[in-house]
């Protein structure tokens, strides 16, 4: 029966071994080259060096590489993929060419048959997806260290570690169950896209932030350099400029200069003129900085601390095994 299975699906694995080969070929010459101007550059050296000030050569790095972005959305399908061309089409496709009838009427039970070939697909899925999440691991590596918010950073996060199987298992189970169902292969693949996204858009955009309690943390702002909290990993849940009182004075962490109009001095609301730093210029730095200062001006961020990376990754993990048994 194994056999059986195995010239059956051989085609898909053949494939998916020629993508997955070619993945790692352009990870693997784009990610030597990235890793040598991270070292080169001197960002490695000054991330490694305690209270180092490395904006102008990490905004360099990151400015340098923005255009590697693009590939980040086309790893983050290749669940769905595997969900839609592995999962979907094994029983639909026997169902819709009428094949079904010969191969569960022989001396293999129907339950056999499916338990074989759904093993034999989900393990060729298993590792595809567990090769693709060691290999997007390394390569991101300089990115997410150059990163503010690093690796909890939703879209990279779905990259890393161990997640990355447990969705290929969710959307392989889901395919084989809405193809049991609809028994039309195009149906199938369309439905088990649809459905996958409908779990994981949610979970990523507004249920993961709350697996675990969310702490906050404050921090002056500095002499206009931006908020004094660098980034450090930790993945930023919300943040607001708060006054010494509490008070929100600015949402998402910026300056008002409205609010701050109303209660200093010589400080006036900025005319519309175009151009970065516009408000600075007609008002002056100093007098901005003497208000932020009076106010008493702080960045208060809500965060998941970056510790707890792998503690997330373990909680989403088995809530999508626990989805794809259901």
């Amino acid at each position: 029966m194994i056999w059986v299975a195995w010239r059956q699906h051989r085609k898909q694995a053949l494939i998916e071994a020629g993508v997955i080969a070619a993945a790692a070929l352009l990870l693997l010459l784009s990610g030597y080259q990235m890793l040598h101007v991270f070292k080169s550059s001197g960002l490695a050296k000054c991330f490694a060096t305690a209270g180092a000030d490395c904006g102008e050569l990490r905004d360099s790095f990151t400015n340098h590489y923005n255009g590697y972005q693009f590939m980040i959305p086309l790893f983050l399908l290749a669940p769905v993929l595997f969900g839609m061309f592995f999962g979907a089409p094994l029983i639909a496709r026997e169902i819709e060419n009428g094949t079904h009838r010969l191969a569960w009427t022989q001396g293999v039970t129907r339950k056999r048959w499916i338990s074989t070939h759904g093993l034999m697909v989900v393990g060729f899925a298993i590792a595809g997806s567990a090769a693709l999440a060691v290999l997007v691991t390394w390569w991101s590596r300089p990115l997410v260290t150059a990163s503010a918010s690093g690796r909890f950073e939703p879209g990279i996060f779905d990259l890393r570690g161990i997640v990355p199987i447990a969705y290929t298992i969710f959307a392989v189970m889901l395919g084989l169950a809405i193809g049991a169902l609809v028994k039309k292969t195009l149906p199938a693949i369309g439905l088990t896209l649809a459905g996958f996204a409908a779990v994981r858009v949610p979970i990523t955009l507004f249920v993961r932030r709350y697996y675990m309690g969310a702490i906050t943390k404050l921090g002056p702002y500095g002499r206009f350099k931006g908020p004094s909290l660098s980034g450090n990993g930790d993945w930023i849940v919300s943040q607001n400029t708060i006054d010494r009182a509490g008070n929100i004075a600015a949402r998402g962490g910026g300056l008002n200069f409205d609010y701050l109009a109303t209660r200093c001095p010589g400080i006036t609301p900025p005319t519309p003129v175009p151009g970065s730093g516009t408000a600075f210029r007609q008002t002056g730095v100093d007098a901005v900085q003497s208000c932020v200062n009076r106010l008493g001006l702080r960045l208060s961020r809500t965060v998941q601390p970056a510790h707890r990376f792998w503690t997330f990754q373990w909680i989403e993990f088995g809530v999508f095994i626990a989805l794809a048994l259901v």
